[in-house]
């Protein structure tokens, strides 16, 4: 690829090797997210179906040929999510501006709007950052943005403690 540097076709290469469980010389479609992921990039859910990945397990596979130019492209695109665009967007809900909203609040944001989370994911995140609402409900923001960021969770974290 024209537009990777050496060291960046090299790094993709050895992660791809990685993802390529049964040394075939493919990696299955359905890996592809947590292939990119891999190598620091964020896409959403929808990027990674846009960019030829799949939903099902054995439907598709791709060859480093055919990934290189994904890894491009996605690389290329602008960092979506940055730490202070939620900042920003959460501070409409800081009614006290106090640095809290409500958990309530919180969930439903993260069940309505973008990638939409199930209650359970919901649930999941809220316990694997270890955040508990105060006698009010409300819960403080910004190190919740800050440790949902600094992922990955929860199983990886687990692995820390």
């Amino acid at each position: 690829m024209a537009d990777l540097k050496p060291a960046e076709v090299d790094k993709a290469k050895l992660h791809f090797d990685i993802y390529d469980f049964e040394g075939s010389g493919k990696v299955d479609a359905f890996h592809l997210g947590d292939l990119l992921r891999s190598l620091d990039l964020v896409p959403t859910q929808e990027a990674v179906l846009k960019a030829g990945g799949v939903k099902k397990k054995g439907e598709k596979y791709l060859s480093l040929e055919e990934f290189l130019p994904i890894f491009s492209q996605l690389k290329k695109e602008k960092e979506k999510g940055a730490y202070e665009d939620f900042m920003e967007g959460l501070k409409v809900y800081d009614k006290m501006e106090n640095g809290t909203m409500l958990e309530a609040e919180l969930a439903h944001i993260l069940q309505s709007l973008g990638e939409k989370l199930s209650d359970p994911e919901c649930e999941e995140i809220f316990a694997a950052l270890g955040f508990t609402p105060d006698e009010e409900g409300n819960i403080p923001y910004e190190p919740f943005i800050k440790k949902l960021m600094a992922g990955p969770f929860p199983e990886a974290n687990a692995d820390k403690k």
